[in-house]
């Protein structure tokens, strides 16, 4: 068995599919899952045999958001992310993701907080209002400042893999002839 210990809410996936959480003794839809993750629930999903499969199905909500509703990933950014897979840096990929999405989040409260400071508090907008009247009108040079901050960050990964990978020929190359033979064979 995978399940760990920790307070997430466990959803069982069962043979047939249905969603069952545990915690309400109710079945779910992928929908459902998807309000407990926005609403701050940390969940762990586990199949009919213990098995974590909790990325899984959040990959299955994703694909559902990205197909139905309003898409998030550009083909673009879906085709790099294929590309990376198998790289030196692939482990590195996955914290890097995290630390941007964290940026934004950051910003996101910042922008929240000195909104709060201007405005009386009987103009106070909820979170939600103030940013996404904040995103209508920066929407341009949000996406820009966001968009640059990737591809930098993309371009140093590539720049890093390529000097490894003349760092790791450097090396060969500096190898005794009969032992460079025997690892270009394999």
């Amino acid at each position: 068995m995978n399940i760990k210990k920790s307070r997430n809410r466990i959803i069982k996936k069962y043979q047939n599919r249905r969603l069952y959480d545990v915690a309400t003794s109710s079945y779910l839809i992928f929908e459902d899952i998807k309000q407990l993750i926005v609403d701050g629930e940390k969940i762990q999903v586990i199949d009919s045999k213990g098995n974590d499969i909790t990325k899984s199905v959040l990959l299955q909500i994703i694909v559902e958001e990205e197909t139905n509703g309003i898409s998030m990933f550009s083909t673009d950014f879906m085709f790099q992310i294929i590309r990376f897979y198998g790289k030196i840096f692939q482990p590195s990929l996955s914290p890097f993701f995290e630390h941007v999405i964290e940026l934004f989040l950051q910003m996101q409260k910042k922008f929240h907080e000195e909104m709060k400071n201007c405005y009386s508090r009987e103009k106070i907008l909820s979170k939600a209002e103030l940013w996404e009247e904040f995103v209508i009108k920066q929407k341009p040079d949000l996406e820009l400042t966001i968009s640059n901050h990737v591809q930098n960050n993309i371009n140093n990964f590539l720049r890093m893999q390529e000097n490894l990978s003349n760092q790791t020929e450097s090396v060969y190359s500096e190898m005794p002839l009969q032992f460079k033979a025997i690892i270009d064979d394999k």
